[in-house]
């Protein structure tokens, strides 16, 4: 791309999570499962729990909750929906209920906006196929634009909304700072080790080769073009008036694979949508909010000082679950205070799998197409951008402890804490991933993670 196509694809990005599209390459793969996090909004002592693929905060109460005793004014709101294959929590802040409700659903509105374009799994109704006239003009029956990237693969570039880009541009960022650990285009090896957990047969050497060739982020091209308006798409021209530059142009964003390649964004998907989510809620007039899709927390603004006891309080607090203990969503390791950043925790203890009676984790090595090792059971990340977050989490959980720390004391504005799993004689993991709950963990922060951490007795 030419700088000046680069500027004009940058035009297009609407938030600050954006990321330009000279600045990166694509997409991101990964199933890189989040564990349990536990976030305390601690306004009026009320606890939100959230969890990766179980039930999120407010389940069992009322989808909108108001804040107890608040006076109307802040108000503090909470919805939460099942969405992108788990539950996500939006907590919204604002100086008026109205105003509130206006954020949340300013949130939702680009969370469904996001998810409909950069879900691999989405595809298209059969009449949408067919080419009908009026299931192409549904949104509900249209494929999401990587579906139909990967669809297109070896043919020719999909044009795609700058929303995938932008995304694909983080991915990248994330594929360059880790030196290829983390690959977006993972997905053929993502593909061949889901079907050997369903299979329970291990693949072969000669198939993993065979899938690790179609992976490679430097192989996907992405292209911003500035391209002739149609008649029709031009707007009215008063008399007297001529068109704009912008009248009469646009910029096309497409993105193209060589046959056979997968684009997975699930590495960076979640946490760049939470941002986005975010940035909606500033613009609809929301001082402080959080939003938690899985694993994936973005957290921004303060708590309304009339609220707490003490200036710390006015921080987002979020608990990390201790792994030893998958099922029990109140057992902590941990808890940092944040704002204005972004959280990822990842790991293998719900979503691993067991192969001809060995467990494996979900993620993957793209350089070897292997999974990791499960004995780092816990990848917790802290960034500024929650997209990169999300990605560095998949990145560290494949470089292991030593590298990992060593990548995250290279980047700025980026903490990290990793649990590594000790095992006594005679214990071994969970069908799941898990460690046994006797293990022992051992924890590496990087230098500035204590900082974050809130001591035992809260202050």
């Amino acid at each position: 791309m030419t700088n000046d196509e680069i500027q004009m694809a940058n035009e297009t990005a609407m938030t600050k999570h954006e990321r330009p599209v000279g600045r990166g390459r694509p997409v991101a793969p990964r199933a890189c499962f989040r564990f349990v996090i536990v976030v305390w909004s601690f306004f009026r002592h009320s606890v939100f729990v959230i969890r990766h693929w179980q039930s999120l905060i407010g389940l069992l109460a009322p989808p909108v909750l108001l804040c107890i005793g608040c006076s109307g004014k802040p108000v503090e709101l909470t919805e939460t929906r099942p969405a992108m294959d788990t539950e996500v929590t939006v907590h919204a802040i604002a100086p008026t209920e109205a105003v509130a409700r206006r954020a949340l659903a300013a949130a939702w509105k680009e969370m469904d906006l996001c998810a409909m374009l950069l879900d691999r799994y989405r595809k298209p109704s059969e009449a949408w196929l067919k080419g009908d006239a009026k299931a192409r003009q549904d949104p509900a029956q249209r494929p999401s634009d990587v579906w139909r990237v990967n669809e297109d693969a070896g043919h020719w570039a999909a044009q795609v909304d700058p929303i995938v880009t932008t995304c694909l541009a983080v991915a990248k960022e994330v594929w360059e700072l880790s030196g290829g650990a983390f690959d977006p285009t993972v997905g053929p090896l993502v593909d061949l080790w889901r079907e050997a957990g369903k299979s329970g047969r291990l693949p072969t050497d000669a198939e993993i080769q065979k899938a690790r060739a179609l992976v490679g982020m430097d192989k996907v091209e992405i292209m911003a073009a500035m391209v002739m308006k149609r008649p029709q798409d031009m707007p009215p021209r008063a008399p007297g008036n001529g068109y704009t530059p912008e009248d009469l142009a646009m910029t096309v964003h497409s993105v193209g694979l060589r046959a056979g390649m997968r684009l997975d964004l699930g590495g960076v998907a979640k946490g760049h949508i939470a941002g986005r989510m975010a940035q909606r809620m500033k613009h609809a007039g929301a001082t402080a909010g959080l939003i938690a899709a899985a694993g994936d927390i973005y957290a921004f603004g303060q708590r309304p000082a009339r609220w707490v006891a003490a200036a710390t309080d006015r921080f987002w607090r979020v608990g990390v679950q201790d792994p030893r203990f998958p099922e029990d969503r109140a057992r902590l390791y941990t808890a940092i205070h944040v704002r204005d950043q972004g959280v990822d925790t990842s790991g293998h203890y719900y979503r691993g799998t067991t192969i001809e009676g060995k467990p494996y984790s979900h993620i993957l090595d793209p350089r070897s197409g292997r999974p990791v090792d499960v004995h780092l059971a816990s990848i917790t990340v802290v960034a500024d951008d929650p997209g990169v977050a999300d990605g560095l989490a998949t990145a560290i959980a494949v470089l292991g402890v030593k590298e990992g720390l060593a990548l995250v004391e290279k980047t700025d504005g980026v903490e990290c804490l990793l649990l590594e799993v000790k095992l006594k004689e005679g214990q071994e993991f969970q069908a799941s991933g898990a460690p046994p709950p006797d293990a022992d963990l051992i924890p590496h922060r990087s230098k500035g993670f204590a900082a974050l951490e809130i001591p035992p007795d809260g202050t």
